[in-house]
């Protein structure tokens, strides 16, 4: 079956959401009910959190207006990193989620000047 395929029988099953959801300055939770999370930073450093997932989904996390306060991202689950920082307009990270022993894996990052910083 072709990645497209999984995808698809994913959204059909509700296992991948869609749509995308806008979160102000200063809320802390990003939603794993949308594909993709435009997320607006405050003037303060924000602790960002995630919820796991389910199996096979993809979310999108991208910083939409910098309000010159970093959002530091910490997963409940994750393998291969332990926290994002989006930093700048447009820092970007695409993340899969596995199970719940794995947890969310990073499979993309992108930005303006430099990727988020993923450590």
């Amino acid at each position: 079956m072709s990645s497209h395929n999984v995808q698809e029988e994913l959204r059909k099953s509700g296992a991948q959401p869609r749509g995308s959801v806008a979160v102000e300055a200063d809320a802390l939770v990003i939603p794993v009910t949308h594909s993709v999370v435009e997320k607006t930073t405050g003037g303060d450093a924000e602790a960002l959190t995630l919820a796991n997932g389910k199996p096979g989904q993809e979310l999108t996390i991208t910083l939409v207006a910098d309000g010159n306060g970093a959002g530091t991202l910490t997963p409940t689950t994750c393998t291969g990193f332990a926290t994002i920082v989006f930093a700048d307009v447009k820092d970007t990270a695409t993340l899969k989620y596995v199970d719940d022993t794995v947890g969310w894996i990073v499979i993309g990052a992108a930005g303006v000047a430099a990727p988020p910083v993923i450590s």
